[in-house]
């Protein structure tokens, strides 16, 4: 039986789903920089045809430019990111 922080959520539409919480460290990196800071993370045992990715503690720190046609994102560091 684990202690871990109970909860629930869901992408826009979806149904809610039962999470568990847990504080982990999250890092972006390609060949030219690294970025990390510690967030609190749900998970959940329902599988899920794509990861989804939350504003808190995530897309908060960002600005995303989406390029559908290409099928890409590309994230730029805002004023919000907690590293250094």
């Amino acid at each position: 039986m684990t202690q871990a922080p109970q909860g629930s959520g869901g992408g826009a539409g979806a149904t809610a789903l039962p999470l568990r919480y847990a504080e982990v460290t999250l890092r972006l990196a390609d060949r030219h920089e690294q970025r990390e800071w510690r967030a609190w993370v749900g998970f959940t045992s329902v599988k899920l045809r794509r990861p989804l990715l939350g504003f808190a503690s995530f897309l908060q720190f960002f600005t995303a430019t989406f390029h559908g046609d290409r099928e890409e994102v590309e994230l730029a560091v805002n004023s919000l990111y907690p590293g250094t």
